[in-house]
């Protein structure tokens, strides 16, 4: 396993869906994962990731420790988001390498 891919399902345990429909999806998180994202540059990382085509706009809301992402759902397939966060840890597993292979091509295009 990659380590890209451990980071994204160590996040898991303190992310979920609160909403999803194809090309937009609200994650809620645990306010536990401030203290886990704090040695990252959260907003400029975003910034970063909304350039990424398949991408389209953020939206962090701090107050109902939530995060709206807009994305292309012909690009990133919405089943594999639902598989990445579900609770069985195989299928999370095999969602983020899918989702890993299927972007890679297309953010090593763009760099």
């Amino acid at each position: 396993m990659s380590d890209l891919a451990t980071e994204i399902l160590a996040l898991r345990q303190w992310v979920h869906i609160g909403h999803h429909i194809p090309g937009r999806i609200r994650l809620k998180f645990n306010s536990a994962i401030v203290a886990k994202l704090a040695r990252y540059k959260t907003e400029h990382t975003l910034e970063q990731a909304i350039q990424f085509a398949p991408l389209k706009r953020y939206q962090l809301n701090s107050d109902t420790n939530s995060l709206l992402l807009e994305y292309d759902p012909s690009v990133i397939k919405p089943a594999l988001l639902d598989q990445l966060f579900d609770t069985d840890q195989a299928q999370a597993l095999q969602a983020c390498a899918s989702l890993i292979a299927t972007l890679s091509p297309i953010y090593h295009a763009g760099a």
